[in-house]
């Protein structure tokens, strides 16, 4: 669950929390037209807030908007885990309030099946409501409608499932050795996002990623087989990656599964 605040200067936090809990009890009421507009306020001050774009989502999914819906939650959900029930329901009024809306949801995409935006905010709101075999299914559909979009794959990965049945990883002569990718790494992802990896002797990792003042961390424990490194988060679900052989001071990481083009990330010893 992330945290409604963050440690930012005081002026823009100050702007950030009024309009940004102005724009939570708006929605409270079920005034979303208002609700919408004080959180746009508040990402103008904050625009690369993930809280506050996540709430925008959830405002856009009350008002029927699905596609503009899926299209926030999209980015977001690239860095990090969504909220869990707790924090979502919270911002109801009441529980059937939301319920009207998941079924409405369901019907649009009942009726729009080749959509794959609305299987993917409905993979969401399952996730979010603890249905993780129903939203395996919607995610799966994601990746049969797009098959290069790579959060829908990384989503179904953490969850320990696949779309569609991947190849296995081709067994490789190359073997590292596991004192060589022990120690902290660092890779960047054009000019804005970094990512950093750290990883000890005891076999634990870190994972953290920023984005201007944006930061998310993973913490869990990694297995490393051949090229393979197998990284646990804590919270469940596993991600493997193939790698390189880190002897030059840098390797690169690629993601099983991951689309041909996708060309992983370089990660350089710090």
């Amino acid at each position: 669950m992330r945290r409604w605040t963050t440690c930012r200067p005081a002026a823009f936090e100050a702007v950030r929390v009024t309009n940004f809990e102005a724009a939570q009890a708006a929605f409270k009421e079920g005034n979303y037209p208002q609700a919408l507009t004080l959180t746009n306020k508040a990402l103008s001050s904050m625009p690369k807030d993930a809280v506050i774009h996540e709430f925008r989502a959830l405002v856009l999914f009350a008002q029927g908007k699905y596609k503009d819906a899926a299209t926030t939650l999209h980015p977001v959900l690239a860095v990090g885990p969504g909220w869990d029930w707790t924090t979502m329901i919270d911002l109801y009024a009441d529980t059937e309030t939301y319920t009207q809306q998941l079924r409405a949801l369901e019907g649009y995409v009942g009726k729009n099946m080749q959509a794959p935006d609305g299987h993917f905010l409905l993979a969401y709101h399952y996730l979010t409501c603890g249905h993780e075999e129903q939203a395996a299914k919607e995610l799966a559909q994601v990746q049969k409608l797009l098959p290069g979009d790579t959060v829908s794959a990384q989503l179904l990965q953490m969850m320990g499932k696949t779309a569609t049945p991947v190849a296995p990883v081709v067994e490789s002569d190359l073997k590292i050795e596991p004192a060589k990718i022990i120690g902290s790494w660092n890779a960047t992802r054009g000019d804005k996002a970094s990512f950093d990896l750290t990883l000890d002797k005891d076999k634990n990792f870190t994972w953290t990623y920023r984005e201007g003042k944006k930061k998310e961390s993973v913490k869990g424990a990694y297995a490393l087989d051949g090229n393979v490194l197998a990284l646990e988060p804590d919270a469940g679900g596993v991600m493997l990656a193939e790698i390189t052989d880190p002897a030059s001071g840098s390797f690169v990481f690629r993601t099983v599964g991951a689309p041909k083009s996708d060309p992983g990330l370089t990660f350089k010893g710090k």
